[in-house]
């Protein structure tokens, strides 16, 4: 008997919960179908890596490739996620179940990532989201290159990125220098092909939606146009910027029907909506932001910090955690959301955190709002 429920759309992709033939499958149809062809070969790359959900087959049916998973016993309403176990912290206050989805994940990773690290270049990576988005033409140039205002106040005062180098930036009482112009040129350079980096195999798009976990299932990696050879830094970045800014507010804020499922994240305790207050008189632009990740969030950022990052970085002699991602850190806070589209706070604070993780005094802690009481809950 054919049965077909739980309909989801995302972006553009639609996916459905399908039994039949004593199967229960997860649907995805894309009409994307170079994406499609990235998802089956990234699934392909890692299935030997990470448990994933076995892929059944995959057919084009006109415009769609449609593409058909084991669906994954242990998903459902507000359980079976990363995000689930974030929320269930941060509104119990009890880290104890975090900690154990944590501890699986993460050990995980360290034997994955220890076991397939290697020098190489950018070109030998997966460049979805920093190489072709920093590439001539790319997403950096699609959003940027036209030099649309960004919506910074309330007003109708406007900045536009090309503007910024004549700007008198003061975020947080702290002067900064943003030049827009050369730090396009200089996000090309880092991210063109022979440039030399460190990887591992990875999913590549490690958020808390992206990973799954339950007692009985363990954990569980979804979403794979980014798996394969990663850079490490950028790997990195993703999961720490989706904890300290994206899964924190942006996301939840802009793109709610991705919850549909798991609706406690929307809860306003579980979200981290930011105070933004902005002065701009003449040529000069003042930021002053409050934002915070809550509780449950600075924990998984500590200890990823902590267990993951720190220990590879010691490995391979690197000391500056925050110039080894600087650049895809900035990435993160360009390449995802179009600043120009975000509301007038949203904006402000993206600008603000821009020009904190240009300023070479900023440390990785620092940027990702972590204090030492952090890591007492450790």
């Amino acid at each position: 008997m054919l049965r077909i429920a739980n309909h989801r759309r995302f972006t553009a992709n639609h996916t459905w919960h399908v039994d039949w033939a004593g199967h229960a499958l997860f649907v995805k149809a894309n009409p994307n179908h170079d994406e499609a062809r990235a998802e089956r070969a990234g699934h392909a790359r890692i299935r030997e890596f990470y448990p994933v959900p076995g892929l059944r087959g995959a057919r084009r049916v006109a415009r769609w490739t449609v593409l058909a998973y084991d669906r994954w016993p242990h998903l459902g309403h507000d359980h079976g996620l990363l995000l689930d176990e974030i929320t269930h912290a941060d509104l119990t206050g009890d880290m104890v179940r975090l900690d154990t989805c944590l501890t699986a994940v993460f050990r995980h990773y360290q034997h994955v990532i220890g076991g397939t690290l290697r020098r190489t270049t950018n070109g030998e990576t997966i460049s979805k989201l920093y190489g072709d988005r920093a590439a001539p033409d790319g997403r950096l140039d699609q959003y940027y290159r036209p030099n649309a205002p960004w919506p910074i106040t309330n007003g109708n005062r406007r900045v536009r990125p090309q503007d910024l180098a004549n700007v008198r930036l003061v975020v947080n009482g702290r002067e900064h220098a943003v030049d827009f112009a050369e730090l396009m040129t200089r996000l090309r350079v880092h991210f063109a092909r022979h440039s030399p980096v460190w990887a591992a195999i990875t999913q590549g798009d490690p958020t808390d939606i992206n990973i799954g976990w339950s007692p009985a299932g363990g954990p569980v990696w979804f979403d794979y146009d980014t798996g394969g050879l990663n850079a490490l830094p950028g790997e990195f970045a993703c999961f720490l910027l989706y904890q300290r800014l994206h899964g924190a507010w942006l996301t939840p804020h802009y793109n709610r029907t991705a919850f549909d499922d798991h609706p406690s994240a929307l809860t306003p305790s579980s979200l981290a909506e930011p105070v933004v207050q902005v002065e701009h008189t003449g040529s000069s632009l003042v930021i002053d932001y409050r934002h915070t990740p809550n509780r449950a969030r600075r924990h998984v950022l500590r200890r990823y910090l902590d267990e993951i990052i720190r220990p590879i970085a010691r490995h391979l002699g690197i000391d500056d955690l925050m110039a080894w991602m600087r650049t895809y850190l900035v990435m993160r806070l360009l390449a995802v959301y179009h600043l120009a589209d975000l509301e007038p706070r949203d904006a402000a604070l993206s600008l603000a955190l821009l020009a904190q993780a240009l300023d070479p005094d900023t440390t990785l802690p620092d940027f990702l709002a972590l204090t030492p009481s952090d890591a007492e809950v450790n």
